[in-house]
């Protein structure tokens, strides 16, 4: 008989399961009894249905692993913690605290124990933005403040980022961008962050701008996104996005949702986000039908983040930049991530997975590539071109708007965002132009 460990997953005090060890290094994972048998109860993954199976190591583990930042940021997680990168249960159980969705490993989230102290106490900083500098100065040594008393946050991806509070004039945590008066925290004791905070990048340079100006352009057009804006710190600016997956419950307490990207829906691992590699990710038909998974009105929402991404030039648009919301019912996560590549000449122009069957720039998409990507998804492809020209004429009317709105926001550079507004629309109508013909 082989020994085994166990590591309890939970849904705030409750226990969702537990994550079995042998002494080989294999995990896998069954639902607690209790859990299966209580009211709103929510599967953790749509590849482990709600059942009394035992999930076994080639389910597990992937998803697990989609759960930790990556490249650069896991590395210095793992030297930090002195743990191997590739020992992903042992780091979510010292970081797993408050992670994409709604679990937390190894411990509780109890919210009698939930804590928030205020950036500008922590730093010993006069403001907010002082505090807000100095945060960012410290996520280069330390990814999620790993290694602090209370502290264990954990987000997917390779970019640079932290996971923070807004807390109202009421000391109450809130869901939404902070305004004055509000104040930013470390969420301490397993308590829930609110908001996602991305610092400027020097290799990309205008990409807060980049990204809120894609943001705000799809929710003008009518596609439902991650609430973003820029805000600014000292001598920086930064992109500070919502979080989706939480919610505030009547007593003013946060409620986490749980959500999965679309790699830990296909049961890939984090390196198998694009499609290209030798150990080939999920390709653009897939990506599309895992909309299986959700109601057909959200298929359709699916189906839009694709076509959107490919008109802005997203070519980052990964299987981890897909999501969906598993508690209450499953629907589509918001858009999120989305940059146009067109403003960096030294980045990846080649779309995340291949268009029409083969390595392809957006720019360069025509009638017969939607007609494919259409039949290969098993959609109708005049119903697909007649959505595509749709989103072109709405994103070219809503241009002048998204412009005005960003230009409003905290940092934003006048040129920048001339500059992306220009380059996107000139990508969508280019593709649009092409619709009717080769």
């Amino acid at each position: 008989m082989v020994d085994e460990t166990s590591v309890t997953v939970y849904y705030e005090q409750f226990a969702i399961g537990s994550i079995a060890v042998t002494t080989n290094g294999q995990l896998g994972f069954q639902y607690d009894s209790r859990w299966l048998d209580t009211k709103g109860s929510f599967p953790l993954s749509v590849t482990m249905p709600l059942s009394d199976t035992r999930y076994g190591d080639q389910i597990v583990t992937p998803w697990l692993a989609n759960l930790l930042p990556e490249e650069q940021q896991l590395l210095t997680l793992s030297r930090t913690l002195g743990i191997s990168s590739t020992d992903t249960l042992a780091i979510l159980m010292e970081i797993g605290g408050d992670t994409a969705g709604a679990i937390s490993i190894d411990k509780p989230s109890i919210q009698e124990e939930w804590a928030y102290q205020s950036l500008t106490d922590y730093y010993g900083q006069p403001t907010e933005a002082d505090a807000l500098n100095r945060h960012f100065d410290d996520l280069r040594n330390r990814p999620f403040l790993v290694g602090e008393d209370g502290v264990r946050l954990s987000l997917a991806g390779g970019q640079q980022k932290t996971a923070l509070a807004v807390m109202g004039p009421n000391g109450l945590p809130k869901i939404g961008m902070p305004d004055e008066g509000d104040t930013l925290a470390i969420p301490m004791n397993g308590a829930p962050s609110t908001i996602i905070i991305k610092p400027d990048n020097p290799a990309l340079a205008g990409i807060v701008e980049n990204e809120s100006y894609c943001l705000t352009l799809a929710s003008l057009i009518g596609i439902p996104v991650a609430k973003a804006g820029a805000i600014q710190a000292t001598e920086r600016t930064a992109l500070a996005v919502v979080r989706y997956d939480r919610v505030l419950r009547k007593n003013g307490s946060v409620r986490r949702l749980h959500q999965e990207d679309f790699a830990q829906a296909n049961g890939i691992f984090p390196s198998q986000k694009y499609e290209q590699g030798t150990v080939r990710g999920l390709d653009l038909t897939a990506l599309i039908q895992t909309g299986r998974h959700l109601p057909a009105g959200e298929a359709l929402k699916l189906l839009d983040q694709v076509i959107f991404n490919i008109l802005v030039a997203n070519t980052d648009a990964h299987a981890k930049n897909y999501s969906m919301i598993l508690s209450d019912r499953p629907n589509l996560a918001p858009l999120y991530d989305v940059s146009t590549v067109l403003l960096w000449d030294h980045v990846n122009q080649y779309h995340a997975q291949k268009l029409a069957g083969r390595k392809r720039k957006p720019e360069d998409m025509a009638r017969r590539h939607w007609d494919r990507i259409a039949e290969d998804a098993g959609l109708s492809p005049r119903g697909v071109r007649l959505r595509v020209q749709e989103l072109v004429d709405a994103m070219v009317a809503a241009r002048v708007e998204a412009m005005a709105i960003v230009l409003d926001q905290q940092g934003a550079v006048t040129e920048i965002v001339e500059h992306v507004a220009m380059l996107i629309e000139k990508n969508a109508l280019r593709i649009a132009g092409r619709l009717g013909g080769d």
